[in-house]
């Protein structure tokens, strides 16, 4: 089955190697499934994949209009105008990720102990072999979260740092913060900090810790469980700021549908106080049953009341 996958710019863009990435399965440095990334060669790099896809329909691919030849074999030869149809809208969207966070369960396991490069790779060559294809961007990356020692010349042993973790993270959580999705901002922080009152105003600074948690987050989906706790401690004072605020916001809500509730309730109470002797008559006609008319239109002219069933004799 075709699929459409979207890649960021790459350094090579003019080249016409059409292998320049592959698709791999490695384990997700938070859950340890095994996880579908996308691997680019040139430069050496991984990349998440995001699904879109809507299954009721399908989708029009303009050669032409997006300036790209089909590379797979069961694309359909476009013609010069249309291009061709595809049955499946999925469509697969690869964004860069950090490489490091895939050296951090085997870090975290070895984390009271110096170990060397070797060492720590070849625990990580004991979840996935794939491994072996991203190794030197992996050995690149991993002094970025390590406190390194030289026991013998040119020997360099690794042991994590949470500082320098922690560090980079807190960095990289503010400047995301900043550049957050619009559908994300939208579902997880417009709606959550949303005014009682349309002529209010959200504080600037509520709005910025909700911004960095949002970020802090989404890091957080790629870290081990412990170290994503341990991380969220460190703005757990923010947090707890924006929790009470929150919670003061759905209360003054609570409060403002009451009273919304109670003036609807007075309108409706005074309209029926309001109403002519006539009109409340008309009212309470409209109310009997259906039943209860057709009995009252019928001919009784030659049939006795029922209370003659029941006179003395």
């Amino acid at each position: 089955m075709t699929r459409i996958l979207i890649l960021p710019t790459r350094s090579d863009a003019n080249s016409d190697d059409e292998s320049n990435g592959s698709i791999v399965s490695l384990p997700h440095p938070s859950s340890g499934i095994a996880t579908r990334y996308f691997v680019t060669r040139s430069p050496l790099a991984i990349h998440e994949l995001t699904v879109i896809d809507d299954p009721s329909h399908s989708m029009m691919l303009s050669y032409t209009s997006l300036d790209v030849q089909p590379h797979s074999q069961s694309l359909p030869e476009p013609d010069e105008s249309t291009g061709a149809v595809l049955s499946s809208s999925a469509i697969y969207i690869a964004t860069p990720t950090t490489a490091f966070f895939f050296l951090l369960p085997t870090l975290v396991k070895f984390e009271q102990q110096f170990r060397t490069w070797d060492d720590i790779f070849d625990d990580l060559l004991t979840t996935s072999l794939t491994f072996r294809h991203v190794a030197s961007l992996l050995e690149s990356q991993i002094a970025k979260v390590t406190d390194i020692e030289e026991p013998a010349p040119g020997l360099l042993c690794y042991r994590l740092s949470r500082d320098k973790l922690f560090a980079h993270l807190s960095n990289r959580a503010k400047s995301m913060a900043a550049n957050l999705p619009r559908n994300f901002v939208r579902v997880h922080i417009t709606k959550k900090l949303a005014p009682v009152r349309f002529d209010d105003v959200v504080p600037e600074d509520m709005m910025l810790r909700a911004r960095l948690q949002g970020a802090i987050a989404i890091l957080n989906l790629n870290l081990p469980a412990q170290l994503a706790s341990d991380f969220q401690k460190l703005y757990k004072e923010d947090e707890t700021v924006l929790s009470e605020y929150v919670a003061e916001l759905d209360k003054a809500r609570g409060v403002e549908m009451m009273k919304q509730m109670m003036v609807a309730s007075n309108g409706n109470k005074r309209g029926i106080e309001n109403e002519e002797p006539d009109t409340r008559k008309k009212n309470a006609v409209k109310k009997v049953s259906n039943g209860v008319r057709r009995l009252a239109k019928a001919d009784t002219s030659g049939m006795s009341k029922l209370s003659t069933f029941f006179t003395k004799k």
